[in-house]
């Protein structure tokens, strides 16, 4: 960080509809704000030493803040800031040279002791990035607290950051969606403001007030901000999530598009309506009527029409299902295998018609495609972006959006010539498949009935996926009627939502020959995830691979989950689970299964028993808030760090929800090591037990009980207050409490000889205290009724 000199203040012109009008009040509950419209008397620019210009003739008016500038709220202007909780927010972009960061500064005492965010500007996904930092400058050192990253479809527009400031911890709010959270460990007084570093930046509409106060929000719901289009196609009709923030209270909005020829957009009540009239790009930008901080830009790219011949290309054998098929399952997944090996197109679609009269039932494109997982009427549904089409070898294969298909039902399928480039087929080059190839089928007349469900990729069977196996069950079957669904020997790649259905089993047939897998990644699919109302604002299905809520007695046998996200391929966004179990009050069991990723593996709440299972991964791949979680008689494998081949990671980050709940039990266990997905092993002594996220309201409860470990776990154990900067657990030290905190007993060697634990950080189990058997672990379970699960029969 600079401690240069502060530069001179400017005021910048920018031109913005009549509804960004200088308010009479404060908007959005803000106990303090400035738009800038009667100059800057409330600020103060840091030592004194900056000019303030006003541009002639301008309606709006933005803060200019150049490198190495910082500029204060007065401290007569608002009340003081304390610690009972309060937030500042403001509009900002970058503006002229550089890449710096602009950062909101919540608690400023001087140049060397101050707490805020930091935005700064990167390369995204097909445009540009914004990366968030949560900081502390502690007497003249920078601490990096938390980073998230999030893609810009604004362009060089504006976003709305907020800095939320509570007794315990600090939120960061992007648009109106809370991104991360850090503990609020040091907190001094000071002021307010913004401070500029290594670039130029505008800033607008300033807020502060009480963090009950939460931020509006604006976007499409169940929808990313990425819209898709072809030229010539229907007009889209997307619904559209615009709340204040009690999440309740409807706001107005307009929508503009930054490029009308390409597409034009109207508000019809809470839907957008975008007609894509030719080919190019545009931002269409989604403003309320009464506060400007309340926006949303989504990208738009607008296609080619729509182009297959009408002439039918030699098919014989080479699609699946075949044409003319019957009783095909309504999940089925389409192939057409080429000659050669094609590439796949950026632009393009696949369209699939009801035979009957000619209806178009699924447009499934070639990039940003979002799946909304569940069956037709389900109440909350998955919301994820996933990719709907890929290339295997010579093989296309093309993914129906979820739950598309009918029962007895004729289906034409039409492929664009753009979907894929340097594909023949029969001997010819492949511009497209028309609805006059023929490539028609009909699936099965009726759902399967029974508590018995049957799936295999490619053989005879219910149906062709495990969500497909999922849908039936939560629509067809009552919540606790028991359902068993058996998986053949196959490699299905998909994403899995299970809600609101207990005891369901799902069964493969074999626990190396079943592969469920899928790259999912908090670049992707941002956040741990959670179902979404169909009015919920964006996707936010989150990063895991399986995802189960409100659901009791799930069991998961004889099968991998492989979440195959890479580390070293998602900087800033490298969290990704094989399994999220978000039932507060929940059972799973898993028993004979592998669960393999790199970082956040296995996710808990709630209570869930792990038996000769195989868990791998290197960072905190094991965690959540959950009740008690046990690990028995299973290897917890710790990867290569694809990303980081000195680090050896973290098995555990618990944040068990009380004091008195045993959290992460291992018991009569192996911790072993591996190489990772980049073919590195973990060094030796590198590896800690567990580190802490540092709050105070959950709990550090985690214990190793008879446990064999190998020599990649550090002598220190785990990873206590200072260690690679770790903050200390809660609790740091002895409890009332039996299970509260770090502890091990009886731990070995891989080869059972028993290890000296001098050099731990952590505590140990009390000697005369015997340590928890399965049945102890779940005792706590409705309301101290307990759970007592049993091991398979002859396993």
């Amino acid at each position: 960080m600079k401690q240069t000199a502060f530069a001179a203040l400017l005021w910048a012109a920018l031109p913005m509809p009549a509804q960004a009008a200088q308010p009479r009040h404060c908007p959005a509950g803000a106990s303090w704000c400035d738009d800038f419209e009667r100059g800057a008397a409330r600020w103060q620019p840091e030592r004194g030493a900056a000019a303030l210009q006003r541009a002639a003739g301008a309606d709006q008016h933005v803060l200019h803040a150049v490198d190495g500038q910082a500029l204060l709220i007065a401290p007569d202007q608002t009340a003081p800031l304390t610690s009972a909780g309060y937030f500042i927010e403001a509009r900002l972009r970058p503006s002229g040279p550089g890449a710096g960061r602009l950062y909101l500064l919540a608690r400023y005492v001087n140049a060397n002791n101050w707490i805020g965010v930091s935005a700064s500007i990167t390369g995204g996904r097909g445009g540009k990035r914004l990366l968030l930092e949560l900081v502390a400058m502690e007497n003249g050192k920078l601490v990096k607290r938390k980073q998230v990253g999030r893609d810009s479809e604004a362009g060089d527009g504006f976003n709305t950051l907020r800095l939320e400031v509570g007794a315990e911890l600090l939120s960061v709010y992007l648009n109106g969606e809370r991104l991360t959270t850090a503990p609020a460990a040091f907190v001094p007084g000071g002021q307010a403001g913004v401070l500029a570093d290594g670039g130029n930046f505008d800033v607008d509409d300033v807020r502060l007030g009480a963090a009950l106060q939460l931020p509006g929000r604006i976007a499409l719901a169940r929808m990313t901000s990425r819209i898709g289009l072809q030229a010539g196609e229907a007009p889209r009709r997307q619904a559209v999530s615009a709340l204040a923030g009690d999440g309740v209270t409807a706001v107005p909005f307009y929508a503009r598009s930054s490029d009308p020829a390409v597409a034009s957009v109207a508000v019809d009540g809470d839907a957008l309506i975008v007609r894509a009239r030719k080919q190019g790009a545009a931002i269409i930008t989604l403003t309320g009527r009464d506060d400007i901080n309340l926006s949303a830009a989504l990208a738009l790219t607008v296609d080619a029409p729509f182009a297959a011949p009408a002439r039918a290309p030699a098919t014989d054998g080479r699609l699946a299902p075949a044409a003319g098929a019957k009783s095909v399952p309504v999940d089925t997944r389409l192939h057409i295998t080429f000659d050669n090996v094609p590439t796949l197109g950026s632009s393009g679609s696949v369209r699939i018609y009801r035979a009957a009269d000619g209806a178009l039932v699924d447009v499934i494109r070639t990039s940003d495609e979002v799946d909304t997982i569940g069956y037709p009427g389900q109440a909350f549904k998955r919301v994820v972006r996933y990719p709907q089409v890929r290339i295997d070898g010579a093989t296309l294969t093309i993914r129906p959006h979820n739950a598309r298909l009918n029962y007895g039902t004729e289906y034409v399928v039409a492929i664009d010539a753009g979907v894929v480039s340097g594909a023949r087929l029969g001997g010819q080059p492949f511009r497209g498949l028309g609805r006059a190839a023929g490539w028609r089928f009909r699936t099965r007349a009726a759902a399967p009935t029974g508590r018995t469900l049957s799936v295999d990729d490619d053989g005879p069977a219910d149906f062709r996926t495990v969500q497909g196996a999922f849908n039936h069950a939560m629509r067809y079957l009552a919540r606790a009627t028991p359902v068993t669904i058996n998986v053949a020997n196959g490699r299905y790649e998909e994403l899995l939502y299970l809600r609101g259905k207990d005891r369901v089993t799902l069964r493969g047939a074999s626990r190396d020959g079943v592969l469920i897998h899928a790259a999912n990644n908090d670049l992707a699919n941002p956040g741990s995830g959670t179902a979404q109302a169909a009015t919920s604002p964006s996707a936010s299905g989150g990063r895991a691979l399986l995802l189960i809520e409100d659901a009791d007695l799930v069991t998961l046998t004889n099968l991998t989950l492989h979440n195959s996200s890479l580390r070293a391929d998602t900087a800033g966004g490298s969290q990704a689970e094989a399994l999220y179990f978000n039932s507060e009050n929940g059972r799973l069991v898993a028993h004979h299964a592998t669960f393999l990723s790199e970082q956040d593996t296995i996710q808990v709440k709630g209570y869930a028993w792990f038996y000769r299972t195989l868990i791998a991964g290197n960072v905190d791949f094991i965690w959540g808030y959950n009740r008690a979680a046990l690990f028995e008689q299973s290897e917890i494998r710790s990867l290569g760090d694809s990303a980081n081949p000195a680090s050896g990671g973290y098995l555990v980050q618990a944040r068990t929800v009380a004091a008195d709940d045993p959290g992460f039990v291992f018991l009569d266990s192996w911790l072993t090591h591996a190489p990772g997905p980049a073919g590195n092993d973990v060094p030796a002594g590198s590896t800690y037990l567990a580190r802490s996220p540092g709050t105070a309201s959950t709990w550090d409860n985690v214990s190793f009980i008879n446990c064999r470990i190998g020599d990649h776990v550090a002598a220190a154990g785990w990873a206590g207050a200072g260690v690679q900067g770790q903050p200390a657990p809660n609790p740091a030290g002895p409890h009332a409490s039996a299970v509260a905190g770090w502890h091990e007993y009886g731990s070995m060697d891989l080869a059972g000889k028993p290890l000296n634990l001098v050099g731990r950080v952590g505590g140990q189990l009390p000697g005369q205290a015997q340590p928890m058997a399965r049945w102890q672990v779940f005792q706590g379970f409705n309301g101290g009724r307990g759970w007592r699960p049993v091991a398979p029969m002859g396993q």
